[in-house]
Protein backbone atom coordinates (compact mmCIF):
# COMPACT_ATOMS: atom_id res chain seq x y z
CA UNK A 1 0.00 0.00 0.00
CA UNK A 2 3.00 2.35 1.19
CA UNK A 3 4.72 2.06 -2.71
CA UNK A 4 1.01 2.56 -4.51
CA UNK A 5 0.57 5.68 -2.39
CA UNK A 6 4.61 6.49 -3.12
CA UNK A 7 3.74 6.18 -6.71
CA UNK A 8 0.02 7.99 -6.87
CA UNK A 9 1.42 10.82 -5.75
CA UNK A 10 4.39 10.85 -8.31
CA UNK A 11 2.08 10.63 -11.05
CA UNK A 12 0.16 13.66 -9.92
CA UNK A 13 3.03 15.42 -8.76
CA UNK A 14 4.29 14.95 -12.68
CA UNK A 15 0.23 15.51 -13.92
CA UNK A 16 0.46 18.70 -11.87
CA UNK A 17 3.27 20.42 -13.10
CA UNK A 18 3.39 18.84 -16.60
CA UNK A 19 3.07 21.84 -18.53
CA UNK A 20 0.81 20.50 -20.96
CA UNK A 21 -1.20 18.21 -18.92
CA UNK A 22 -3.01 15.92 -21.89
CA UNK A 23 0.35 15.98 -23.85
CA UNK A 24 2.01 14.26 -20.85
CA UNK A 25 -0.71 11.25 -19.98
CA UNK A 26 -1.06 10.43 -23.81
CA UNK A 27 2.94 10.55 -24.08
CA UNK A 28 5.25 7.41 -23.79
CA UNK A 29 6.25 8.26 -20.03
CA UNK A 30 2.61 9.17 -19.22
CA UNK A 31 1.10 5.98 -20.14
CA UNK A 32 4.38 4.34 -18.37
CA UNK A 33 3.24 6.40 -15.00
CA UNK A 34 -0.67 5.46 -15.55
CA UNK A 35 -0.09 1.92 -15.79
CA UNK A 36 2.20 1.20 -13.14
CA UNK A 37 -0.49 2.38 -10.64
CA UNK A 38 -3.88 2.80 -11.92
CA UNK A 39 -4.51 -0.96 -12.19
CA UNK A 40 -3.72 -2.00 -8.41
CA UNK A 41 -6.20 0.76 -7.60
CA UNK A 42 -8.86 -0.85 -9.72
CA UNK A 43 -7.93 -3.82 -8.54
CA UNK A 44 -8.39 -3.08 -5.08
CA UNK A 45 -11.52 -1.22 -5.63
CA UNK A 46 -13.09 -3.48 -7.87
CA UNK A 47 -12.06 -6.73 -5.53
CA UNK A 48 -9.91 -8.01 -7.89
CA UNK A 49 -8.06 -10.79 -7.64
CA UNK A 50 -4.44 -10.76 -8.58
CA UNK A 51 -1.39 -8.64 -8.43
CA UNK A 52 -0.25 -5.75 -10.95
CA UNK A 53 2.90 -4.68 -9.04
CA UNK A 54 5.19 -6.19 -12.09
CA UNK A 55 3.66 -3.42 -14.11
CA UNK A 56 5.45 -0.84 -12.55
CA UNK A 57 8.75 -2.67 -13.51
CA UNK A 58 7.85 -0.66 -16.89
CA UNK A 59 9.06 2.53 -14.88
CA UNK A 60 12.34 0.98 -15.60
CA UNK A 61 12.02 2.81 -18.74
CA UNK A 62 12.42 6.19 -17.80
CA UNK A 63 16.03 5.55 -16.60
CA UNK A 64 16.52 6.78 -20.58
CA UNK A 65 15.22 9.97 -19.08
CA UNK A 66 17.48 10.40 -16.63
CA UNK A 67 20.47 9.58 -18.07
CA UNK A 68 19.99 11.92 -21.31
CA UNK A 69 19.77 15.22 -19.21
CA UNK A 70 22.96 14.16 -17.34
CA UNK A 71 25.59 16.12 -18.55
CA UNK A 72 29.77 16.69 -18.22
CA UNK A 73 31.66 14.01 -16.79
CA UNK A 74 29.88 11.99 -14.46
CA UNK A 75 29.54 8.41 -14.29
CA UNK A 76 26.45 8.64 -16.97
CA UNK A 77 27.73 10.85 -19.38
CA UNK A 78 29.13 10.21 -22.39
CA UNK A 79 29.13 6.86 -23.85
CA UNK A 80 28.60 5.02 -20.47
CA UNK A 81 25.23 6.89 -20.15
CA UNK A 82 24.07 5.95 -23.95
CA UNK A 83 25.28 2.51 -23.12
CA UNK A 84 22.75 2.87 -20.14
CA UNK A 85 20.05 4.20 -21.78
CA UNK A 86 20.35 1.01 -24.00
CA UNK A 87 20.41 -1.46 -21.32
CA UNK A 88 18.15 -0.06 -18.97
CA UNK A 89 15.55 -0.71 -21.94
CA UNK A 90 16.80 -4.49 -22.52
CA UNK A 91 17.10 -5.50 -19.25
CA UNK A 92 13.43 -3.93 -18.61
CA UNK A 93 12.11 -5.60 -21.34
CA UNK A 94 13.61 -8.88 -20.00
CA UNK A 95 12.37 -8.49 -16.63
CA UNK A 96 9.00 -8.29 -18.10
CA UNK A 97 10.03 -11.76 -20.47
CA UNK A 98 10.77 -13.27 -16.78
CA UNK A 99 7.41 -12.72 -15.05
CA UNK A 100 5.79 -14.00 -18.18
CA UNK A 101 7.43 -17.11 -17.86
CA UNK A 102 6.87 -17.59 -14.28
CA UNK A 103 3.15 -18.13 -15.75
CA UNK A 104 4.59 -20.66 -18.26
CA UNK A 105 3.04 -18.71 -21.03
CA UNK A 106 6.40 -18.21 -23.23
CA UNK A 107 7.69 -21.47 -25.51
CA UNK A 108 10.95 -23.29 -25.02
CA UNK A 109 13.14 -23.93 -27.56
CA UNK A 110 15.33 -26.35 -27.94
CA UNK A 111 19.38 -25.94 -29.36
CA UNK A 112 18.93 -22.53 -29.80
CA UNK A 113 22.23 -21.73 -28.59
CA UNK A 114 24.09 -22.87 -31.88
CA UNK A 115 21.62 -20.89 -34.32
CA UNK A 116 22.72 -17.93 -31.96
CA UNK A 117 26.05 -18.54 -31.83
CA UNK A 118 26.00 -18.19 -35.70
CA UNK A 119 24.60 -15.18 -35.70
CA UNK A 120 26.31 -13.20 -32.71
CA UNK A 121 29.61 -14.11 -35.10
CA UNK A 122 27.72 -12.97 -38.06
CA UNK A 123 26.62 -9.25 -36.40
CA UNK A 124 30.22 -9.29 -34.93
CA UNK A 125 32.06 -9.39 -38.57
CA UNK A 126 29.23 -7.00 -40.39
CA UNK A 127 30.19 -4.78 -37.03
CA UNK A 128 34.01 -5.34 -37.59
CA UNK A 129 33.71 -4.05 -41.17
CA UNK A 130 32.02 -1.23 -40.66
CA UNK A 131 34.63 -0.10 -37.90
CA UNK A 132 37.78 -0.67 -40.37
CA UNK A 133 36.31 1.75 -42.65
CA UNK A 134 34.91 4.48 -40.48
CA UNK A 135 38.32 4.06 -38.03
CA UNK A 136 40.37 4.49 -40.75
CA UNK A 137 38.31 7.88 -42.43
CA UNK A 138 38.42 9.25 -39.38
CA UNK A 139 42.76 8.74 -39.13
CA UNK A 140 42.80 9.62 -42.79
CA UNK A 141 40.51 12.57 -42.07
CA UNK A 142 43.12 13.83 -39.16
CA UNK A 143 46.18 13.19 -41.15
CA UNK A 144 44.84 15.61 -44.22
CA UNK A 145 43.69 18.14 -41.88
CA UNK A 146 47.78 18.18 -40.49
CA UNK A 147 49.30 17.80 -43.99
CA UNK A 148 46.86 21.30 -44.33
CA UNK A 149 47.77 22.85 -41.34
CA UNK A 150 51.99 21.81 -42.37
CA UNK A 151 51.11 23.36 -46.08
CA UNK A 152 49.47 26.91 -44.96
CA UNK A 153 52.44 27.32 -42.03
CA UNK A 154 54.49 26.86 -45.06
CA UNK A 155 52.83 29.61 -47.22
CA UNK A 156 52.53 32.18 -44.37
CA UNK A 157 56.14 32.27 -43.59
CA UNK A 158 57.76 31.91 -47.29
CA UNK A 159 55.51 34.84 -48.38
CA UNK A 160 53.81 37.56 -46.20
CA UNK A 161 51.93 38.79 -49.14
CA UNK A 162 49.68 35.20 -49.17
CA UNK A 163 48.18 36.29 -45.23
CA UNK A 164 46.01 37.72 -46.21
CA UNK A 165 44.27 35.46 -48.52
CA UNK A 166 45.51 32.71 -46.16
CA UNK A 167 43.79 33.69 -43.17
CA UNK A 168 40.16 34.61 -45.15
CA UNK A 169 40.13 30.93 -46.55
CA UNK A 170 41.28 29.27 -43.12
CA UNK A 171 37.80 30.66 -41.41
CA UNK A 172 35.70 29.32 -43.73
CA UNK A 173 37.71 26.00 -43.41
CA UNK A 174 37.46 25.66 -40.07
CA UNK A 175 33.52 26.67 -40.32
CA UNK A 176 32.67 23.98 -42.89
CA UNK A 177 34.62 21.53 -40.44
CA UNK A 178 32.60 22.38 -37.59
CA UNK A 179 29.28 22.23 -39.55
CA UNK A 180 29.74 20.57 -43.24
CA UNK A 181 26.92 21.25 -45.15
CA UNK A 182 26.61 20.27 -49.47
CA UNK A 183 26.22 23.80 -49.36
CA UNK A 184 29.27 24.69 -47.46
CA UNK A 185 31.02 22.34 -49.39
CA UNK A 186 30.41 23.87 -52.46
CA UNK A 187 31.21 27.46 -51.18
CA UNK A 188 34.29 26.17 -49.71
CA UNK A 189 35.49 24.51 -53.32
CA UNK A 190 34.96 27.97 -54.59
CA UNK A 191 36.61 29.48 -51.80
CA UNK A 192 39.92 27.45 -52.53
CA UNK A 193 39.74 28.36 -56.18
CA UNK A 194 39.69 31.94 -55.47
CA UNK A 195 43.00 31.17 -53.01
CA UNK A 196 44.85 29.63 -55.72
CA UNK A 197 44.07 32.77 -58.22
CA UNK A 198 44.90 34.90 -55.83
CA UNK A 199 47.99 33.64 -54.88
CA UNK A 200 48.83 33.08 -58.33
CA UNK A 201 48.00 36.76 -59.41
CA UNK A 202 50.06 38.19 -56.41
CA UNK A 203 53.11 35.88 -58.16
CA UNK A 204 53.46 34.03 -55.74
CA UNK A 205 54.75 30.15 -56.95
CA UNK A 206 54.39 27.43 -54.35
CA UNK A 207 53.57 23.90 -55.26
CA UNK A 208 50.05 22.91 -54.81
CA UNK A 209 49.68 19.90 -55.78
CA UNK A 210 49.90 17.93 -51.85
CA UNK A 211 47.85 21.07 -50.31
CA UNK A 212 45.27 20.70 -53.09
CA UNK A 213 44.66 16.87 -52.89
CA UNK A 214 44.57 17.02 -49.02
CA UNK A 215 41.51 19.99 -49.18
CA UNK A 216 40.12 18.04 -52.00
CA UNK A 217 39.90 14.42 -49.70
CA UNK A 218 38.46 16.81 -46.65
CA UNK A 219 35.76 18.22 -48.86
CA UNK A 220 34.80 15.32 -50.37
CA UNK A 221 34.78 13.22 -47.22
CA UNK A 222 33.32 15.62 -44.83
CA UNK A 223 29.59 14.16 -45.67
CA UNK A 224 30.59 10.49 -46.53
CA UNK A 225 28.50 8.00 -44.59
CA UNK A 226 28.81 4.01 -45.49
CA UNK A 227 26.54 3.18 -47.53
CA UNK A 228 22.56 3.21 -46.31
CA UNK A 229 22.17 -0.06 -47.17
CA UNK A 230 24.46 -1.96 -45.11
CA UNK A 231 24.00 0.44 -42.36
CA UNK A 232 20.28 -0.56 -42.49
CA UNK A 233 20.94 -4.17 -42.51
CA UNK A 234 23.29 -4.06 -39.55
CA UNK A 235 20.63 -2.20 -37.46
CA UNK A 236 17.95 -4.76 -38.75
CA UNK A 237 20.66 -7.85 -37.55
CA UNK A 238 21.27 -6.10 -34.49
CA UNK A 239 17.60 -5.55 -33.74
CA UNK A 240 16.04 -8.88 -34.52
CA UNK A 241 18.82 -10.25 -32.88
CA UNK A 242 18.48 -8.90 -29.59
CA UNK A 243 15.11 -9.98 -29.84
CA UNK A 244 15.36 -13.12 -30.29
CA UNK A 245 18.32 -13.37 -27.32
CA UNK A 246 15.75 -11.49 -24.93
CA UNK A 247 12.59 -13.61 -26.25
CA UNK A 248 14.10 -17.12 -26.64
CA UNK A 249 16.94 -17.17 -23.49
CA UNK A 250 15.30 -18.33 -20.96
CA UNK A 251 15.74 -17.44 -16.57
CA UNK A 252 19.06 -15.64 -15.46
CA UNK A 253 21.07 -16.91 -18.70
CA UNK A 254 18.67 -14.71 -20.54
CA UNK A 255 19.00 -11.87 -18.23
CA UNK A 256 22.72 -12.26 -18.52
CA UNK A 257 22.53 -12.39 -21.81
CA UNK A 258 20.74 -9.76 -22.62
CA UNK A 259 23.22 -7.75 -20.19
CA UNK A 260 26.38 -8.22 -22.22
CA UNK A 261 24.57 -7.90 -25.85
CA UNK A 262 23.00 -4.15 -24.25
CA UNK A 263 26.48 -3.68 -23.70
CA UNK A 264 28.69 -5.25 -26.61
CA UNK A 265 26.49 -4.81 -29.63
CA UNK A 266 24.26 -2.14 -29.23
CA UNK A 267 27.47 -0.06 -27.43
CA UNK A 268 30.03 -1.39 -30.33
CA UNK A 269 27.06 -0.14 -32.40
CA UNK A 270 26.17 3.11 -31.12
CA UNK A 271 29.66 3.70 -30.97
CA UNK A 272 30.37 3.31 -34.92
CA UNK A 273 27.27 4.77 -35.87
CA UNK A 274 28.93 7.95 -34.42
CA UNK A 275 32.34 7.28 -35.96
CA UNK A 276 30.83 7.37 -39.14
CA UNK A 277 30.24 11.06 -38.77
CA UNK A 278 33.77 12.68 -37.48
CA UNK A 279 32.89 16.38 -38.30
CA UNK A 280 30.15 16.25 -35.74
CA UNK A 281 30.77 18.40 -33.12
CA UNK A 282 27.18 18.50 -31.24
CA UNK A 283 26.89 17.41 -27.20
CA UNK A 284 25.66 13.95 -28.47
CA UNK A 285 28.90 13.32 -30.08
CA UNK A 286 31.58 11.01 -28.94
CA UNK A 287 34.29 10.80 -31.00
CA UNK A 288 35.25 13.34 -33.65
CA UNK A 289 38.33 14.67 -35.70
CA UNK A 290 40.76 16.45 -33.62
CA UNK A 291 41.53 20.23 -34.90
CA UNK A 292 43.51 20.91 -32.34
CA UNK A 293 46.97 21.24 -35.25
CA UNK A 294 44.35 23.92 -37.15
CA UNK A 295 43.09 25.81 -33.61
CA UNK A 296 46.37 26.19 -32.80
CA UNK A 297 47.61 27.45 -35.47
CA UNK A 298 44.94 30.06 -35.95
CA UNK A 299 45.44 31.18 -32.44
CA UNK A 300 49.42 31.54 -33.12
CA UNK A 301 49.60 33.16 -36.55
CA UNK A 302 46.64 35.64 -34.89
CA UNK A 303 49.24 36.69 -31.98
CA UNK A 304 52.28 36.79 -34.71
CA UNK A 305 49.51 39.23 -36.28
Amino acid sequence: MFIIIFFSVDLLMRIYSAEKKISYIFSLNGFIDIVSVVPEWVAMLMGFGGNSAWLRVLRLFRVGKIVTATRGGGILSGFTGVVAVISAGIISTKVLILIIESFGWMPEFDNISLILGLVSFSLAMLLGTKLSVVNGRLNQLEDAITRIVAGIKVFWFTNKDSRKHLTKWMEGFYRLLKNPTPESVSEMRKKTNDLYRNIGDDGINPNLVSFSRDVAFVLNTSLSEVNPYYEKFLQEVTIVFTIVVVCVVPGLTGLVASLILSYIFFGMFYLIEDMDNPLDYSETSLITVNLNSLEELMDNLERDD
